[in-house]
């Protein structure tokens, strides 16, 4: 194009040549100003704002015509077209500053500006993010998401939902193997969700947040609701009727899909919604039962005796209760049956035999099936009646089973599991037909919980908050959200990715991990290569300065080194010095804190000049009962910073030689200080500490307007301009204007991150305790 252009203005000179040969023009006459094609004020740059790498961006004008002008476009990246119209492959993603001149065949011309973002969401496609379309911080680990699940709620096997922290909504279409996030529009905990069928459902959580769907949760919309309750649970009855419950104490009802809300007090214990919008309670006074959506209620059955168990099915209640004598120097216990048939209006009672009459006997759980049917657990035998609780019959445990432990999914009547250990191994059944007969199931989650959510459909919590999801009636697991049963060993410390796709880690096992896919998948590359994080206080610590040279500082303070991108390493300091920081300015330059292990316990700057193979000590720093110093950071040969506990601060500009202490402004500690820009450095640390210095750390400034914040353990920039600060609770903050204000972005999670690095200014990784590893390829954003 450009050479189209060139010979275009070639001719246009030809022919004014031509003109003047002949004498065209009328002699010695004073030419006509040339007139170029009117360039307006409103001259813009059209194309996307957000693009994606590998993709192209289509860049336009909104000029009505090209006729007559000129286009001179610089991409940003170093590259250039004259095209009226071109499209551009950019090579990396970023933030670009287009340029466009536009000049017409005057001479006069106009210059706009643009800014295009590319994105990378190659390693984040198809992951739960916190924003949508694969934007913001994506969960690489663990899958599906890291977060706390509090409830879930299917439809079939295949559509269900999951709520949790931070107003999580998680849906899935293929029972459980992948989940999408949909954008709740609150960042408050989930806590219960129901759905009625595949469209319609509801969402509620913390300060009274209820949310409904029409559309399966593409969207979700804000009810208004009476007043804030805590800790909530949801139950529904068709589409229209629907029970919001406090564990403190309260509920909220509407009987005609939300339009109206029934606020009530009478009821503390979480209520049970029963057939035809009765509610239910067993609470100390008896058995209590609302008709009128929990504005008042009213005790059915008193309490004279024990209250051991109640339950119901449909239109069909029971309560179970006993008394106790002293008959011949032991405690005998007496059951008494009391049913209702019509919903608790009316009630009859027998006296329930074939139940143990130990006094020491107690009662674990009771289950409803029917009018005549029910089953309950008494010191961990099940028994089971089938006329309406006149007789029940022991149901034996199995042969050589010890410590039985019996408990009944919620809701589920007539369903029962077991656990139990023959010899040395832990057996797990299920029964659903009030203990008739048994199948074993795979384990699942230790001191679980068991919910059924349909025929087939199980989900199961573990203590830990791991959440397992079965669609074939418990035959086989899959997890589904919440920790990982292994995260502990699989937390990474440390990471260092050199591009968009290729990176190394460490995790808390000591073991060297390498990813060809961005983070999605990784492979052990040197197993046990530093010693497990748990058995000491010092973080590992990754740092390369190209493909090949690279160090890694272990949790037991040992600094190893490789120059083949960490297929072989080699240690790099004398086994009486003990590293508890470093950095390389380049391949031979850097420095390192180090403690002499032998007697002195020395505190000791060193400098290498090889590559780390030989150090010189350029100043003792500490002795036994001075001053501790924790880290370290160098902007060059001459100028860094020393950092410890209680906003201790020094520098130097002698290479570390000597050092003069720096009034910090704080005596909360740094945790963590980088530089941004040459003679800037930055320092984030306890109680939210973020803080700048515009000399090399000879005076700091504290960033104004910041909000209360939590600890932030680490600070990177990928530019002068963009950084990102991370800590405890999820907290991320960037920065787009090189400090001069922070913005909080959505993490996803309240786990504590330790760790954040970015290849470019769209590409990026967090890594945090629960085995959490999030990335992002829009920036966080």
């Amino acid at each position: 194009m450009k050479e189209r252009a060139r010979a275009g203005w070639a001719g246009v000179l030809i022919s004014a040549a031509l003109l003047s040969a002949c004498g065209g023009g009328g002699g010695d006459s004073t030419p006509s100003p040339v007139q170029g094609a009117a360039i307006p004020d409103t001259l813009a740059v059209v194309a996307p704002v957000s693009n994606e790498l590998g993709t192209g961006v289509a860049f336009s004008t909104n000029l009505a015509s090209a006729t007559g002008l000129t286009f001179a476009w610089s991409f940003g990246d170093g590259t250039s077209s004259s095209e009226a119209a071109p499209r551009h492959d950019y090579a990396k993603a970023g933030e670009y500053a287009v340029t466009l001149k536009v000049t017409n065949a005057a001479g006069a011309s106009k210059e706009v500006k643009f800014s295009a973002a590319v994105n990378n969401r190659t390693h984040v496609q198809g992951l739960s993010c916190s924003g949508a379309d694969s934007s913001g911080w994506c969960w690489q680990a663990p899958r599906p998401v890291g977060t706390y699940q509090y409830d879930h709620a299917f439809v079939d096997a295949n559509n269900g939902w999951s709520v949790g922290e931070q107003g999580t909504i998680q849906h899935t279409t293929d029972g459980g193997k992948s989940w999408v996030n949909q954008t709740s529009g609150v960042k408050t905990t989930l806590t219960g969700v129901a759905f009625v069928d595949a469209n319609n459902g509801r969402a509620v959580g913390e300060y009274g947040a209820v949310l409904r769907t029409t559309d399966g949760g593409k969207t979700w919309a804000l009810q208004p609701t009476p007043s804030q309750l805590s800790s909530l649970s949801i139950q529904t009855d068709g589409a229209s009727t629907i029970l919001i419950s406090s564990y403190y104490g309260g509920t909220k009802m509407t009987v005609d899909g939300g339009v109206n809300w029934i606020e009530g007090t009478t009821l503390q214990n979480e209520p049970m919604l029963g057939a035809e919008g009765v509610l239910w309670e067993a609470s100390y006074d008896g058995v209590r039962r609302s008709v009128d959506q929990g504005r008042t209620s009213s005790v059915v059955m008193q309490r004279p005796e024990n209250l051991i168990g109640f339950n119901f099915s449909g239109r069909n209640a029971m309560v179970l209760t006993s008394t106790s004598n002293f008959v011949a120097g032991n405690y005998v216990q007496t059951y008494t049956t009391r049913r209702s048939l019509d919903n608790g209006q009316t009630w009859d009672a027998v006296t329930a035999m074939g139940l143990p009459q130990n006094g020491w006997s107690y009662v674990q759980s009771l289950s409803v099936t029917s009018g005549t049917e029910a089953s309950a657990v008494i010191s961990d035998v099940l028994y089971r009646t089938q006329d309406a609780g006149s007789n029940w019959i022991a149901q034996p445990n199995p042969a050589g089973a010890n410590t039985v432990h019996y408990s009944r999914p919620s809701r589920a009547n007539g369903v029962w599991m077991r656990t139990y250990y023959l010899s040395t191994t832990s057996v797990t059944e299920i029964s659903t037909d009030s203990g008739t007969t048994w199948r074993q199931v795979p384990p699942m989650y230790t001191g679980n919980t068991l919910k059924r959510l349909g025929a087939t459909i199980w989900v199961a919590r573990g203590s830990s908050g791991a959440v397992g999801l079965s669609t074939d009636g418990a035959q086989s697991w899959t997890r589904i959200g919440g920790p990982d049963a292994d995260g502990e060993g699989k937390t990474l410390t440390s990471t260092w990715f050199f591009d968009a796709k290729r990176g190394l880690a460490v995790n808390a096992l000591g073991d060297l991990l390498a990813t060809a896919d961005g983070g999605l998948s990784w492979s052990t590359k040197a197993p046990k290569l530093a010693a497990p994080q748990y058995y000491y206080n010092l973080p590992n610590r990754l740092q390369f300065v190209d493909d090949k040279k690279g160090w890694l500082q272990t949790s037991d303070g040992i600094l190893l080194l490789t120059d083949d991108g960490g297929t072989t390493w080699l240690s790099a300091v004398q086994p009486t010095r003990r590293v508890s920081a470093y950095q390389f300015l380049d391949a031979t330059t850097g420095f390192a804190l180090m403690t002499d292990t032998t007697m002195s316990q020395q505190q000791l700057v060193m400098t290498t000049a090889d590559g780390g193979r030989t150090w010189t000590t350029q100043a003792a720093m500490s002795s036994p009962g001075s001053p501790y110093y924790s880290g370290l950071q160098f902007g060059s040969a001459s100028k860094g910073v020393l950092y410890g506990p209680g906003g201790r601060m020094m520098s130097t500009a002698d290479g570390g030689k000597t050092w003069t202490g720096r009034f910090f402004g704080t005596g909360n500690s740094a945790r963590a200080v980088t530089y941004s820009d040459t003679g800037i450095l930055w320092a984030v640390g306890d109680s939210g500490l973020l803080r700048f210095s515009k000399d090399d750390g000879v005076t700091w400034e504290a960033v104004a307007g910041l909000p209360a914040l939590p600890g932030l353990n680490a600070v990177r920039f990928v530019t002068p301009q963009r950084g990102w600060a991370v800590g405890e609770y999820g907290t991320v903050l960037a920065t787009a204007d090189a400090g001069k204000t922070w913005t909080p972005q959505t993490s996803g999670t309240q786990q504590t991150l330790t760790q954040v690095q970015f290849t470019d200014s769209r590409t990026g990784w967090m890594i945090g305790s629960g085995g959490t590893l999030l990335a992002t390829g829009t920036g966080g954003q």
